[in-house]
């Protein structure tokens, strides 16, 4: 993590995918808390909603507060994402304008 952190590496946490994977047992043992509290830049993301079921609405409001995301954690994770887009800086300014 201390690696992450340093070289502000990105991680895009997949909640329920990763339940639906099996890479984490269930929510509430995702790392994705852990992860913001450490400082890492890490983001809630969706897998292929076509192949999961699942989108951004249902993360946010029914996966992350099973993982245990607090309002605090999930509007961090959110501006991390932002942080992480591959866009240029004026691209990012003229989104935020709309």
């Amino acid at each position: 993590m201390e690696m992450l952190r340093e070289r502000r590496i990105g991680i895009e946490a997949n909640l329920t995918s990763n339940v639906q994977t099996s890479t984490v047992p269930n929510l509430a043992s995702h790392p994705l808390r852990r992860f913001l509290d450490e400082g890492l830049i890490a983001c809630i993301n969706t897998d292929d909603p076509g192949i999961s079921g699942i989108d951004l609405p249902h993360e946010l409001e029914v996966a992350a507060p099973a993982a245990g995301l607090t309002l605090g954690h999930v509007d961090k994770a959110i501006q991390n994402a932002w942080e992480m887009a591959f866009l240029s800086e004026d691209e990012k300014r003229s989104l935020l304008c709309r």
